[in-house]
């Protein structure tokens, strides 16, 4: 069952000289189906209610603030003004916030502009200005457009706790599902990145072709990562890793080397997030005991559907 699920949200702002903005404001955060909160509900400049307020956006989900050409009430103890504490404290306790800025060249009453604390409203202005959502305004009307746009795109890319009646809230089996769900739903987008990131940046030939390890006892055996793969392809069907160091003829005295650069190797594919190209099995008769070179060549290779695909692109080009 689909829960509308509805978030508080904290306007911040000076007063006397944006009413008529913060009511617009708070229309539109309601068109949106959500809660606004804010200094309506208070006397911002009384000391007493700042526990109060900071109580309102501990529980917001949100945080907008409103700024035109008056800094505001100022606090004597830390000497800036009361909206800016309110938007410090928000990023303290790390609810999104989004800025809204009246346009420099927007036309303004006199009355409303503050002259004195001008480097003061400018420096709050500057610190808005490098958070990741901020939007300027010169009407109403745009202010509003701008709030309804950014909360809408905020809630949909970076959903919050929220508020749902209590009649449509999961049970906690379902809640348990679905951050399970979540959770898996993160992992698979990561290794969809890492794989797209991957094959823009380099071929997978190439990456096959430049994986490369050298033996210690003798430099002139070097194996990339593509040998070791076409040779796996060559040896079908189910070779064992005997049989592939035998396809490379690998000396007597470098296959324990082999071995453990077939261990590599496999490592290096789950890295590059290409594991499910190739697979690798014991054999039933692998046995316990015997040495790791020796079990190690008794393992079994199989392609799946996916390495037989990445060998004809190797072979014959992109399909």
């Amino acid at each position: 069952m689909f829960m509308a699920k509805k978030y508080q949200v904290f306007i911040s702002s000076t007063f006397d000289d944006l009413k008529e903005h913060r009511d617009a404001v708070v229309k539109a955060v309601l068109q949106l189906g959500h809660l606004p909160v804010g200094m309506e509900m208070f006397n911002a400049g009384d000391q007493t209610q700042w526990e109060t307020i900071k109580s309102y956006i501990d529980s917001s989900d949100y945080y907008l603030v409103v700024l035109a050409h008056r800094y505001g009430s100022i606090d004597p103890g830390s000497g800036l003004s009361y909206t800016e504490q309110e938007y410090d404290y928000a990023g303290e306790q790390g609810i999104p916030r989004l800025g809204f800025v009246i346009d420099k060249d927007a036309p303004w009453p006199a009355n409303h502009v503050e002259a004195k604390a001008k480097k003061k409203l400018d420096a709050f202005k500057s610190k808005v200005g490098k958070a990741r959502v901020i939007k300027f305004w010169d009407t109403i009307d745009k202010l509003a457009y701008h709030i309804s746009l950014s909360l809408s795109n905020e809630t949909a890319i970076n959903p919050r706790t929220g508020w749902v009646r209590a009649t449509e809230a999961a049970s906690p089996q379902v809640a348990e599902e679905l951050a399970r769900l979540s959770s898996k739903n993160r992992e698979l987008n990561a290794l969809l990145e890492e794989i797209q990131q991957t094959s823009q940046g380099i071929s997978l030939q190439e990456i096959l072709r430049n994986t490369i390890w050298t033996s210690e006892k003798d430099e002139s055996m070097r194996f990339s990562l593509e040998r070791l793969f076409l040779a796996v392809c060559r040896a079908q069907p189910s070779p064992t890793t005997g049989d592939v160091s035998a396809i490379l003829n690998i000396e007597k005295y470098e296959r324990e080397f082999f071995y453990e650069l077939v261990d590599d190797g496999l490592k290096e594919l789950h890295r590059l997030a290409l594991l499910n190209r190739v697979e690798i099995k014991p054999k039933e008769d692998a046995g316990m005991g015997i040495s790791f070179a020796r079990a190690f060549a008794k393992k079994v290779w199989n392609l799946t559907i996916k390495g037989s695909e990445i060998y004809a692109i190797i072979q014959y080009g992109p399909l």
